[in-house]
């Protein structure tokens, strides 16, 4: 089969829309061909010897599509993009009959010119499969991507009555910055110096070399900079502090108690299910905090056993990571 997948990330927009292809393409590869247009932020990030990557041009993007889909010809079409544009996929269509999919779309406009969308953020908690029009529109936290290391990570995470070990990581670009908002919340922390903080930058954020010379500072923490072995971190650690989007899903996945900074609106959205359900502290846009709220929260979490076990409970059940086998199945059934 072969397959043309459009995904763009970086600083602005963050790195989850590649993240998630990255990760699809990984788990189809043995029985496709697959071509990424990508932008030239994420290009470094999806490179690879399994699969072509194309930059696709800053101006006239629609028709530089559509000459590219005359060209290869492709039997699937997976778009993963932000607010994808309705009139590219009109155009599409009206030279290719290729199968399209969507991820994460809820505009009933576009989902109607679509096979099918597959949304694991978007929609509740409780997983679902609607029809609306032509498209089969899968739903929930049964559909989120993730690595296929989480799950056996969620298998064996044992959680530990002592908070030893904090893992704090805020997304792949972290644009609001608010890593440091983190570290000096972890300076107000009265026990810190018995902890070990991991500090998780991803390949977009633009401050690392900042971070790493503030961590000169702060002899209990360290830095790792884009992991592809984010289910052992997580394994290793007692309590976390993330952001809202895909790292949030691996760290219910695996069981570990969290707090939640959300970088943009719409993952307060998300953050607040979890909340809802007892599965995570939620303390809204992260910009909005300070360090010192930050600060008494973290520290009440690392102090209170009963609570980290009742969000590690509460949140097992809610994500199980299967969701890439789901996703490749419904691709292959298309």
């Amino acid at each position: 089969m072969r397959i043309l997948i459009f995904a763009d990330g970086g600083r602005d927009i963050g790195m989850g829309h590649a993240v998630r292809m990255k990760l699809l393409a990984g788990a189809i590869k043995n029985n496709c061909s697959i071509t990424f247009y990508t932008n030239k932020e994420a290009s470094s990030y999806l490179s690879s010897d399994q699969w072509e990557v194309i930059i696709k041009p800053d101006k006239e993007q629609k028709k530089f599509i559509v000459r590219e889909i005359n060209r290869q010809a492709p039997d699937l079409l997976i778009f993963d993009l932000l607010d994808m544009p309705c009139d590219w996929l009109e155009e599409v269509k009206k030279h290719s009959s290729a199968r399209i999919v969507l991820f994460e779309e809820k505009r009933e406009h576009v989902i109607h010119l679509c096979d099918a969308v597959i949304n694991g953020i978007y929609g509740g908690l409780k997983s679902r499969t609607v029809q609306m029009g032509s498209a089969a529109v899968y739903e929930g936290p049964e559909y989120m991507i993730l690595h296929p290391g989480f799950e056996k990570a969620k298998q064996l995470y044992q959680l530990r009555k002592e908070c030893r070990t904090i893992l704090v990581s805020l997304g792949g670009s972290d644009p609001k910055k608010l890593v440091f908002k983190v570290m000096e919340a972890c300076r107000r922390i009265p026990d810190i110096h018995r902890k070990r903080v991991i500090i998780v930058m991803g390949g977009a954020a633009p401050h690392a070399d900042d971070v790493r010379a503030h961590l000169t500072q702060m002899p209990y923490a360290e830095m790792v900079r884009q992991t592809n072995d984010m289910a052992a971190l997580l394994s290793r650690a007692d309590m976390a502090v993330v952001s809202g989007g895909i790292t949030l899903y691996e760290t219910i996945c695996t069981g570990v108690p969290c707090i939640v900074l959300s970088q943009v609106e719409h993952q307060t959205e998300t953050a607040g299910k979890f909340a809802a359900r007892g599965a995570a502290v939620h303390l809204g846009l992260g910009e909005g905090i300070s360090a010192d709220v930050l600060a008494r929260h973290m520290s009440d979490m690392a102090a209170d056993y009963p609570l980290r076990t009742g969000l590690h409970q509460n949140g097992k059940p809610l994500v199980d990571g299967r969701g890439i086998k789901r996703a490749a199945a419904i691709l292959y059934d298309l």
